[in-house]
């Protein structure tokens, strides 16, 4: 039936984010970037038991309230709910949906405190994680354990589709303080292994060779040393992509190094970056590349900004196409990726690109 909804909460996300020691909200059905009212979602309950009921009454209330909204302006289409869980999202849509079929189809574990090397200027937990506290294990271990227990449950009572992808995403893996209670965790799982590729891991690669289904995920942001330094505040991009060259040889099957670029006007969108970081993809046989946009305060586009943003990233797109390579843009607006599709075949038809 027609009600507003997103895919994420059609597909039954289970995001973990943020701290697992305030108490907040942090078990999520979707990224929350675009929300401005209350996110669906829950904190953790005494047991691993009612944690899942929990997420999974809240997940069926936010349905509920959209359909009841929808169904109080049939036959007429009903405009875009002013309140409720999802208000002011730019991704909650009228459309033809169906509730899912109850299981979890994507688990993504972006709990913090965690341990990251990276300094990039887009990130909130950058400088020894300030913002969000440093990893002691005295203080978060019991939290941590909370969580392990409701993902030991999801799967122990068959609660994800056996083919649902597991995004690990909490810091940097190859340093967190429960990497090997993590490996275990998602071992045999359609897994994507978020890293920033600073050091080089025998058991991310161990796992790219034994599971095709198996990848790693790095926002590679700049194409440059330069600019490198200039985003993630560390110089080492000669290193990293040395390590990319040894995952790639690791692989099991093509595809299993995916590429972000998250496109910041002024830093690195540039045409040398772009040109760079095409070559790159070539030597690592990557066709596709995720085109994101940076969300924080100090990037929070206004106008003039926002048409910025749309420029260069429909510059980036129609270089890819131009090199037969494809792209997403699933953290822009509906509207900004109609701007830039559309921008981008200007540039190639007129040959700018």
């Amino acid at each position: 039936m027609k009600y507003y909804s997103c895919w994420m909460i059609e597909d039954f996300h289970l995001n973990i984010v943020g701290r697992l020691d305030t108490g907040n909200t942090y078990l999520n059905f979707c990224c929350t970037e675009n929300i401005a009212s209350r996110p669906p979602g829950i904190s953790f309950y005494d047991t691993a038991r009612e944690t899942v009921d929990a997420h999974r009454r809240e997940r069926a209330e936010c349905i509920g309230e959209s359909v009841k909204h929808s169904i109080s302006f049939a036959p007429d289409i009903p405009p875009v709910p002013e309140k409720g869980r999802c208000a002011g999202c730019a991704l909650f849509k009228l459309g033809d949906w169906s509730g899912g079929d109850g299981l979890i189809h994507h688990v993504n574990l972006g709990m913090t405190p965690a341990p990251c090397q990276c300094k990039c200027i887009y990130c909130d937990i950058r400088d020894g994680n300030k913002k969000n506290g440093t990893f002691k294990k005295r203080l978060h271990a019991g939290h941590y354990e909370k969580l392990f227990d409701v993902l030991d449950y999801v799967k122990s009572e068959k609660l994800v589709a056996p083919d649902a992808p597991w995004h690990v995403a909490s810091g940097e893996i190859s340093i967190h303080p429960y990497r090997e209670r993590i490996f275990d965790l998602v071992r045999d799982q359609n897994v994507m292994f978020f890293t920033n590729c600073f050091r080089f891991d025998e058991r991310i690669a161990e796992n790219l060779a034994k599971n095709p289904r198996s990848r790693i995920y790095l926002s590679i942001d700049a194409g440059t040393p330069k600019t490198w330094r200039k985003v993630k505040g560390v110089d080492n991009f000669d290193a990293v992509t040395d390590n990319l060259v040894k995952y790639y040889a690791s692989s099991a099957a093509p595809g299993q190094i995916k590429l972000k670029y998250i496109v910041l006007p002024g830093v690195n969108a540039n045409l040398g970056d772009y040109l760079s970081v095409i070559e790159i993809m070539k030597a690592l046989r990557v066709k596709h590349l995720d085109i994101a946009r940076e969300f924080n305060a100090k990037y929070a586009p206004g106008a003039e900004q926002r048409d910025d943003l749309i420029g260069a990233a429909a510059y980036l797109a129609a270089m890819l196409v131009k090199n037969e390579m494809t792209f997403d843009m699933s953290t822009y607006t509906p509207d900004e990726n109609e701007k830039i599709a559309a921008l981008g075949c200007e540039l190639l038809q007129s040959g700018e690109v």
